[in-house]
C-alpha cells in the first residue's frame, strides 16, 4: 500500500498544486500555500536536549495542546518543542498560545514525500505526537524511517472513522504499528483501538485534554467586558435573557432563528448570539437575518466602538471570542449538530455552568455526550418545536436551569488529568 500511495501523493503534489492554491485564494488565504508544499521551510528548532514536535490540524486540537505543552516543560524543561498546523486559523491561534512559551510553531507540510522529507530533515524530531486522529501515511512511514519515536494522544475514534479503519485494517496495520504509543481520550476511543488490535503495552486511557484546557481557559474578566459591551451589565434591573446559538453549519441557522422569532412573544428583549463555525459566513448570515426582517450588529463593529448595540441580534464574526460568550449566555445551542456534520465541543458551555442543548449527530463527541447525559445535563432536539420547547423551559425555570449547569460543570471535574498523564508518557519516549 504505502509504495501506491507515494506514488499517487507524488501525482497529486505535481498535479494538484492549482487547486490547492485557488482553494486557499478562493478562502481569502494563501499564506500557508508554499510551506505546506515544503517550498518555504520554518526557522530551525529552538535549541534544547530533546526536540518534541507536536501536530494538531484544528484550532480545537491546538487549544487542548496548551495545557499538555505546559506539563511537557514542567517534565522536560530542556526539551525544544515544535507545534504544526494544518490550517491558517489554528496558525494563528497557536502563535499567540505557543510562541510565549518558547516553541516553534510553524505549518505542517503536505502529505507529499518530497514536502516531508525536507520537514524531517530541517526539523529533526526525536518525537513527533499527533493529536486526536491525523494519521499520514508518509509521513509516519517516513519519519519512523528516520528513528523518531512516533505518538499519538488523545486519541479519537468517531463512528465513520472506525468503520473504516476496520474495513481497511489490512491496508493500515503497517501504518498504525509505526506508532509506539496511543493515549486515548476516553472509553470508547481505547476499545476501539484495542478492537483494531493494538498491542496492549501501547495503549493507554489517559482522558482527554480538552476538558483540562476548558477549566483553564474561562476568563470571567474577558465575560465580563462582553456582558458590558452588550449592555448587560449586572448592576441594571430586568436584564434580557441571552442565547448563544454557537458553532453552527449551514442549514442550522434557519431553524435557530424560527426559534427566535417563536420565543419574542414571552421574551421580547431576548437577545440572540449567533455564532457560525466559520466566521467568514457572517456575511451570508447577515443577508439570512434581512429575509427574516431581524436587524443586527456584528460584533466586530460593537468591539471596535463603530456601533453601540441597539438591536437584540449579534453576529459573532470574530475568532477567539466564543468561548468567553459563554460566560454571559442563559441558555446555549451547540451546532454541526443538527446537520451531518459530527458535532462540536458540547463540553464548551458545560465549563461555564451551563446544559447544552444540541442535536443528534454527535458522533464526533460521543464521549462528551456520555459524560453530560450520565449527570442528567444535556439536552438533545431535533427541530424548531423541540428546540423551542428546550429554551422555553430553560428561561422559564431558572432554578432548573441554574441546577443542570452546575451538573454539567461538576461532571467535568473527574476527568481533569490528561494533560498529565499524557505528557508522562510522552516523556517516557525521550529517554
Amino acid at each position: 500500500m504505502i509504495p501506491f500511495y507515494k506514488t499517487l501523493s507524488t501525482l497529486a503534489g505535481l498535479l494538484g498544486w492549482p487547486y490547492f492554491y485557488w482553494h486557499l485564494k478562493s478562502r481569502g488565504r494563501g499564506e500557508s500555500f508554499l510551506p505546506r508544499l515544503g517550498v518555504r521551510l520554518p526557522p530551525p528548532p529552538p535549541p534544547g536536549s530533546f526536540r518534541i514536535w507536536l501536530h494538531g490540524v484544528s484550532v480545537g486540537e491546538i487549544l487542548a495542546a496548551v495545557p499538555l505543552v505546559q506539563e511537557l516543560k514542567r517534565l522536560l524543561p530542556q526539551a525544544s518543542i515544535i507545534i504544526t498546523t494544518g490550517t491558517e486559523t489554528g496558525q494563528a491561534v497557536a502563535r499567540k498560545n505557543f510562541a510565549p512559551l518558547g516553541a516553534l510553531v510553524c505549518y505542517f507540510p503536505l502529505d507529499i514525500p518530497w514536502a516531508v522529507s525536507r520537514y524531517l530533515g530541517h526539523l529533526r524530531p526525536q518525537v513527533f505526537v499527533t493529536l486526536e486522529s491525523e494519521i499520514w501515511p508518509n509521513f509516519l512511514t517516513q519519519a519512523h524511517e528516520a528513528g523518531v519515536r512516533l505518538a499519538l494522544v488523545n486519541g479519537r475514534l468517531s463512528d465513520k472513522s472506525f468503520r473504516r479503519f476496520v474495513k481497511y485494517r489490512r491496508y493500515i496495520v503497517d501504518i498504525l504499528n509505526n506508532i509506539e504509543l496511543f493515549a486515548a481520550g476516553s472509553l470508547q476511543d481505547f476499545e476501539r483501538y484495542q478492537a483494531l488490535g493494538l498491542p496492549p503495552g501501547r495503549l493507554h486511557l489517559t482522558g482527554n485534554l480538552k476538558i483540562d484546557r476548558l477549566l483553564q481557559a474561562r476568563e470571567p474578566e474577558k465575560a465580563a467586558e462582553f456582558r458590558h459591551l452588550l449592555q448587560l451589565d449586572a448592576v441594571q434591573p430586568n436584564q434580557p435573557p441571552v442565547f448563544l446559538a454557537a458553532s453552527t453549519h449551514p442549514g442550522e441557522e434557519d431553524v435557530v432563528l424560527e426559534t427566535y422569532q417563536a420565543l419574542r412573544a414571552p421574551y421580547p428583549a431576548l437577545l440572540l448570539l449567533l455564532a457560525p463555525r466559520h466566521p467568514e459566513r457572517a456575511p451570508e448570515l447577515g443577508r439570512l437575518l434581512k429575509q427574516f426582517h431581524l436587524p443586527c450588529h456584528y460584533l466586530s463593529r460593537l468591539k471596535s466602538g463603530q456601533e453601540t448595540r441597539g438591536h437584540s441580534v449579534v453576529i459573532i464574526d470574530t475568532i477567539g471570542d466564543l468561548f468567553s460568550l459563554y460566560g454571559l449566555a442563559d441558555a446555549a445551542f451547540v451546532g454541526g449538530s443538527l446537520v451531518a456534520h459530527g458535532g462540536q465541543n458540547i463540553l464548551e458551555p458545560a465549563a461555564w455552568g451551563l446544559a447544552p442543548i444540541y442535536g443528534p449527530h454527535l458522533q464526533n463527541f460521543r464521549w462528551a455526550q456520555t459524560i453530560l447525559e450520565e449527570a442528567r445535563a444535556g439536552t438533545m432536539i431535533l427541530d424548531v418545536p423541540s428546540l423551542t420547547a428546550a429554551l422555553r423551559r430553560l428561561l422559564d425555570h431558572p432554578e432548573e436551569r441554574r441546577a443542570q449547569g452546575q451538573r454539567a460543570r461538576d461532571a467535568l471535574t473527574p476527568h481533569q488529568g490528561a494533560a498529565r498523564r499524557q505528557a508522562e508518557l510522552i516523556a517516557g519516549l525521550c529517554g
